[in-house]
Order: structure tokens, then sequence, then C-alpha cells
């Protein structure tokens, strides 16, 4: 996991593929005003969904991996909290993971700590990065890049 403010995000450009251009692709938006969706930033390589939804508290939180996209995920409107555990830490099968959608779920699995996030900051997620976004009061709009795993 990594954390950090926009201000730094050239910092990252060399961490995988496809992190300069999600960042090129999110200093064209207004951060303010822009329109939720999916959309395609580099084909399927880099794909920026803006959502909003609601924050839950950290018990209905559930932990998550993906083994096919890091996850680069911003704040837009306010706080957002994201628990995280160490993937090398749990007992991974295949059972519960739905490659359509990449994503395993870890319903019975405590994060081991938790970090807040403000508006202008960003977390990045690798594939050994297991977490729980969407943790809080209210609603929440914010930007989810989803790059795919250079192998």
């Amino acid at each position: 996991m990594i954390v950090d403010n926009l201000k730094n995000a050239s910092l990252y450009y060399n961490v995988a593929k496809g992190f300069e251009k999600a960042f090129n692709f999110l200093n064209t938006l207004d951060l303010e005003t822009c329109e939720e969706g999916t959309f395609e930033v580099d084909g399927e390589k880099v794909k920026a969904i803006i959502t909003s939804d609601k924050l839950k508290n950290k018990d209905a939180a559930v932990l998550e991996t993906h083994q096919k996209h890091i996850d680069i995920q911003i704040p837009l409107s306010q706080n957002e909290t994201y628990g995280w555990k160490s993937a090398n830490t749990l007992d991974k099968t295949t059972d519960n993971y739905d490659a359509a959608k990449d994503l395993e779920l870890y319903p019975d699995v405590t994060p081991t700590t938790y970090v807040t996030l403000l508006p202008g900051e960003f977390v990045i997620f690798l594939p050994e990065d297991v977490h729980a976004p969407l943790i809080g009061n209210g609603d929440i709009k914010k930007i989810i890049f989803k790059i795919l795993v250079d192998k």
C-alpha cells in the first residue's frame, strides 16, 4: 500500500505501467463537477471509475483483493478510511475468486491497520494488498483507477 498527496503523484509513475496515464487523466478533470461513470483511459490497461457510494462502519467493510489489477483510489468529496492487511498473512485460495470481476472477498478477516485519506490524497493497492474501502460516515464521491498488472 502506498499513500501520498496528489502533488507527489509523479514520484510513482515508474511503479507500474499506466500510472502516468491515470494521473494525467485525473489532471484533465474538474474534481468537483466530474460526471460519474467508467472511462477508458488506455483501453483495457487503464480505466477510471468515478462513483458515489455510501460509507459504512468498520464492522461492515469487507476486505478484498484483485489479481489482475492495481487500484489507485482517490476520495473527492470527503475523507475515506481504508482497512489494510498483507495478503501474505492469509491462506489464499481460488475458491472465492471471481475472475470476471477480478475480485476475492474476505468477509471473516480483520484488517491489520486503517488509514484515512483526505480529498487531495490517494492510495495505491497492489495485488498483495488486501483492502477494505468505503469506511466512514455519509456519502462519498471518489475515483478508482484500475491498472492492469503488466506481467
